[in-house]
């Protein structure tokens, strides 16, 4: 049942990865619809509104293939189509287009080992993000930043003999030319609720620094360091041994040059083919 709550993750929904991996020829097929808005953001470490830009609202379709190339190794490719729109009084162009794909492995490095009465596995996930479009990066409505990134994840979990579980995924990402390489943190519960539910609070955090380091309003978007602390909710239902859902909400604690997202949200199906 948990394999495929990871296959509803990333990017889009904030929430980070998890240790559990699909198993030899076994294939996880998942797809959301992600959406947020926000009209505060914050330039530097100020929160601040500009009629300019208004409300920003985002949407997604999200596709993620996860597939057990044997039982300690996965392979994972993940897309998305990315709509935003504006209603600012500055004439920012709303942008619509497939955005970014990754393409990486997740491998357990350890048999899995007892420790404090449950069972613990490490896995280092690495990955390429590689952008699918070409489009206009450097306003407030940019689907992305047009950057190719390096990812370099490492997966620490501890699962209970009562079937609860503890993630923690971070690593340091490389990313090209104007961005910051970020360092990412986030950290995720599982609690079972009956045979057929899991829910999951989160607490995600993105940490950028060295490239360009702009704050908003000092140079183009790319080069603008972003820093996020998020938290959230998602739950995920098995409907059937093939068939299950999950729905999320995100919010955003605090930032640096990021928008101010509060109920965020998203629902996605998985299929275990």
């Amino acid at each position: 049942m948990v394999a495929g709550v990871a296959a509803v993750a990333g990017s889009a929904t904030a929430q980070g990865d998890n240790g559990f991996l699909r198993g030899a020829g076994k294939t996880d097929l998942s797809l959301s619809y992600a959406m947020d808005r926000y009209d505060q953001f914050w330039m530097g470490t100020k929160r601040v509104e500009d009629p300019g830009v208004g409300e920003i609202t985002r949407e997604s379709l999200n596709l993620h293939i996860a597939h057990g190339v044997r039982e300690d190794l996965d392979f994972v490719f993940a897309a998305a189509f990315v709509d935003v729109e504006n209603d600012g009084l500055a004439p920012f162009d709303d942008e619509s287009d497939l955005q970014d794909m990754s393409v990486g492995v997740k491998w357990r490095v350890a048999p899995e080992s007892v420790m404090a009465g449950g069972m613990f596995s490490l896995a280092l996930a690495p990955a390429l993000k590689i952008p699918m479009s070409s489009n206009e990066n450097n306003t407030p409505t940019a689907i992305g930043d047009g950057q190719m990134d390096w990812r370099n994840r490492v997966i620490a979990q501890w699962c209970s003999a009562g079937g609860w579980w503890l993630a923690a995924e971070t690593g340091y990402d490389i990313r090209a030319e104007e961005p910051g390489n970020e360092i990412p943190f986030n950290v995720t519960l599982g609690i079972p609720v009956g045979a057929q539910v899991t829910v999951m609070p989160f607490y995600a955090q993105t940490n950028s620094f060295g490239g360009r380091g702009y704050d908003i309003g000092q140079g183009d978007f790319p080069g603008v360091e972003e820093d996020i602390k998020r938290y959230g909710l998602s739950v995920y239902a098995r409907v059937s041994e093939q068939l299950g859902f999950s729905i999320g909400v995100k919010s955003t604690m605090d930032g640096k040059n990021t928008g101010d997202v509060d109920g965020g949200w998203w629902a996605g199906l998985t299929w275990k083919l």
